[in-house]
């Protein structure tokens, strides 16, 4: 049996126990003796070709753009520069291209127009190399993301997908598929992650894999490289989450290839040097209270969710040692076609909707939905999030990560913070992970031949390049404390923090491309941050509406998608006619005026029928807006609920029942006192038939009043 492996973040991935002989330290201690490296004095780039080949675009067919928008590359590169018998492997690079000057753009506004004034118009020449995230984010992530992002109004944006990551040489693209097993603890599931980071690391190793060339000074140097082989004396960085780390060691490694750095949602370089930086649950509960301030300001929050954190915690503890088990259908993942959820996914799952502000409105009905459904143990819930928690949280390059993680010594630092935090936060503290688990985890990196570098590589970055350190408010992840820690190291830094924002506000913000163009125009003089003013406190979804249409069409979909012609068509066909009906009869009026043609006399059947329709289609209309408004803000959250006024359609959706039935019942009614045309009389049975087919629908598919 197998736990829902759910991909929370980074960080809660990166602490996973490993399990492996201890013979092998020894082993791999020798290995790493009996490797040649390079003397410090030598050229370090001596051995790199500085070979860019085009390619056709890895995601060509996964993500809509018009030719000439992305470009795409190779850069060969040294696996590991200290090693002079070090193999060669290719990165991917990615170029979008400005959007200066495109027809199809130019009559494009929207509110975040107003924050570009002061910008001189034209494409610049000094383009933008972004850092990304993970460690391990493959790049096609940040293409869909930045396509549309306002940097490119102005400049060329250039992303490496890092070495070890999707198509620069993933070397463990099978991480979490081999080998699947049944689980029915806690800690076997740790135990399994432990098996997985092993077996990576063993079978790249055996592929002639060189696991100390992933680290984040190596992954520097790589930068560096793609600059020289670019031809670029100088160019802009910015870097978020694992790329604010990546561009501190970058500022070490090229300062004098930068012309200005922005970094967002930091974590400091100096990594193993401090427990705090890693104290992810003192974050998370930082940020559930600063939500809960949020929601006491609000009167209908305050009402319905008075107590967030708690709510949260007692859901986690209704699973500590007796785990939710469903049964599935997939036992290509889950074997013995059972899946089971621990503690850590009940108490983190909320945990991924602090990254983006968008969500913040729907947490704390998220919040106490989900721990509703975790104690009734809704079958029907995670069902849905079995069937389909392989897609979309798989695709990370984790053994990239798991070096990273090593190297640069974050792992040691993650032990000691996680311990602290299991005795601060003894609920949540303990549900992410196990002290056993986490030393296992820090010995187990010097086991894999992947021991800490050396210490002196790893200090505060001191720099006098002109700086933005950007922060959100409410990063669960990578908070403000870790972006000050760094600060003092940037004497032309600035410190930019957006309230109510989350992880990497300058890319989620919608004016911040706009403020980046305006620091990178002019770097030395005073930023303007008037898109950081704008920030607003969110408004609450209070009540959330709670449904569960999303996890039941979830379940359908995942058993056989062709039983999803069935609702499609119920709701479908009933909305089509009522729809008509609507048209008809709003408009029957005004076309026999003009014809000059008496009605039928039908009684009240007539108006009856114009109301179901009227009311039905009312239904539906504000039950779609609320699915739209509610997945724009996140998709995830369709899968609790929709925004408050969703109940008004469900409400209305219940009254266009009983007034397709009355409807009915009038019209045949009607009919005893004498006969009717017989279009009319088929018009109104349809529309009262409709009227009660999707009120029938809305209520046995989750979407009723009660």
């Amino acid at each position: 049996m197998k736990t829902i492996p759910l991909h929370l973040a980074w960080m809660l991935l990166a602490v996973v126990p490993l399990s492996f002989a201890q013979e092998e330290v020894i082993q791999e201690e020798v290995i790493r003796e009996e490797t040649p490296t390079v003397a410090a004095t030598a050229d370090l780039f001596a051995r790199d070709s500085y070979r860019i080949d085009t390619i056709v675009c890895p995601f060509k067919d996964d993500i809509d753009y018009e030719p000439g928008d992305i470009e795409c590359a190779l850069l060969e590169v040294p696996e590991n520069r200290e090693n002079p018998d070090s193999r060669f492997i290719e990165l991917h690079i990615v170029k979008l291209n400005s959007r200066w000057g495109k027809e199809e753009d130019e009559d494009k506004e929207d509110d975040s127009d107003k924050y570009a004034e002061g910008l001189a118009d034209g494409r610049r020449e000094d383009p933008v190399i972004y850092l990304t995230g993970g460690p391990g984010a493959p790049v096609t992530y940040y293409v869909k993301r930045f396509k549309d992002h306002t940097l490119l109004d102005h400049r060329d944006l250039y992303i490496l997908e890092q070495r070890g990551i999707g198509s620069s040489d993933d070397f463990c693209p099978f991480y979490g598929g081999r080998n699947p097993s049944d689980l029915v603890t806690f800690a076997e599931n740790l135990q399994a992650a432990n098996n997985n980071m092993a077996d990576c690391a063993i079978n790249a190793r055996a592929a002639g894999v060189d696991l100390t060339g992933y680290n984040s000074i190596e992954n520097a140097r790589d930068v560096k490289a793609l600059r020289r082989a670019l031809e670029f004396k100088q160019w802009n960085v910015w870097g978020i989450s694992y790329g604010s780390i990546l561009g501190q060691a970058y500022v070490k490694e090229d300062a004098e290839g930068i012309r200005a750095i922005a970094l967002d949602a930091i974590m400091p370089l100096s990594i193993a040097d401090s427990d705090e930086y890693w104290r992810a649950v003192q974050w998370y509960d930082r940020d559930l209270k600063k939500l809960q301030e949020i929601c006491d300001r609000q009167p209908d929050c305050a009402r319905h969710y008075p107590d967030i954190g708690q709510r949260l915690r007692q859901a986690v503890q209704s699973v500590v040692d007796n785990p939710i088990v469903v049964d599935v259908k997939d036992t290509e993942l889950f074997p013995s076609g059972k899946a089971y959820v621990f503690q850590d996914i009940v108490a983190f799952l909320p945990f991924i909707f602090f990254y983006e502000q968008d969500n913040y409105p729907g947490i704390p009905g998220l919040i106490y939905a989900w721990a509703d459904a975790v104690e009734r143990r809704d079958e029907i819930l995670f069902k849905a999030l079995a069937n389909f928690s392989g897609a979309g949280f798989g695709d990370s390059s984790d053994g990239m990560r798991n070096a990273i993680m090593c190297l640069d010594g974050g792992i040691s630092s993650l032990e000691r913070a996680g311990r602290q935090d299991s005795i601060d936060y003894p609920v949540l503290g303990n549900a992410i992970s196990s002290p056993e688990s986490l030393a296992r985890a820090t010995a187990l990196c010097a086991e894999q031949g992947m021991p800490m570098r050396l210490k002196d590589e790893f200090l505060p970055t001191q720099t006098d390049v002109p700086a933005l350190i950007i922060e959100g408010d409410m990063d669960p992840i990578t908070p403000p404390p870790n972006a000050r820690a760094i600060l003092p190291g940037f004497s032309n830094g600035t410190y930019v923090e957006f309230p109510f924002a989350g992880h990497g506000p300058s890319r989620s913000v919608k004016c911040a491309g706009h403020m980046l163009n305006k620091f990178y125009d002019n770097p030395t003089a005073e930023p303007d941050l008037g898109c950081v003013e704008s920030m607003e406190e969110p408004q609450i979804y209070a009540p959330m509406y709670v449904t569960n249409i999303g996890p039941r069409l979830m379940g359908v979909y995942a058993e056989d998608k062709k039983k999803l012609a069935l609702p499609a068509a119920w709701a479908g066909s009933s909305i089509f006619v009522l729809l008509i009906a609507f048209l008809v009869l709003s408009f029957a009026p005004v076309i026999r005026w003009i014809d000059k043609r008496q009605a039928a006399q039908v009684g009240r059947a007539r108006v009856y029928a114009w109301l179901s329709a009227t009311v039905s289609i009312a239904a539906a209309g504000i039950i779609g807006g609320a699915m739209a408004v509610t997945a724009e803000a996140s998709e995830m959250l369709l899968i609790f609920g929709l925004v408050p006024w969703a109940q008004y359609g469900a409400w209305l959706g219940l009254v266009a029942g009983v007034l397709g039935l009355t409807t009915l019942l009038t019209t045949i009614n009607e009919r005893r006192h004498g006969p009717l045309p017989i279009g009319t009389l088929l018009g109104f049975l349809l529309t009262g038939t409709a009227a009660l087919g999707l009120s029938s629908f809305m209520l046995m598919w989750g979407l009723g009043p009660f």
